[in-house]
């Protein structure tokens, strides 16, 4: 029964921290998606992340958090895999807005692009 129940507990922490690491709807390079889910929970540890998108220097995820809440954070490569937070919003971003916040137009189209449509942070842009 011990065999068991420490076979159970390991599967669980395995399949909850396998949230943390990355989505079937990840973009870019793995290392810097895990880079960014890194950054994020270090800031934001009592949220889930859903999907990250990585394009260069960018990248775009989606929050969910405790209890209740959720939205977009874009974070900016500092250097190598270090990713600091530029943007947080509790609702749906757009590129404008993205662009205002020193992300380039064209990386910010490429950031809103190919989410799932029930977990874009983007809205219609």
């Amino acid at each position: 029964m011990q065999k068991f129940l420490a076979g159970f507990v390991a599967a669980t922490a395995a399949f909850a921290c396998s949230a943390l690491i990355s989505s079937a709807a990840d973009v870019g390079p793995k290392a810097d998606v895990a880079a960014v889910r890194a950054a994020e929970h270090q800031k934001f540890p009592k949220d889930s992340i859903g999907d990250v998108h990585v394009v260069g220097n960018y990248a775009l995820l989606q929050w969910y958090g405790n209890p209740e809440g959720s939205g977009p954070r874009a974070f900016k490569r500092v250097s190598g895999e270090k990713w600091t937070n530029i943007y947080a919003d509790g609702g749906v971003t757009g590129v404008s807005i993205l662009v205002q916040h020193g992300i380039p137009s064209a990386t910010a189209k490429k950031l809103c692009s190919g989410w799932p449509a029930d977990r874009t942070p983007c809205g219609n842009f």
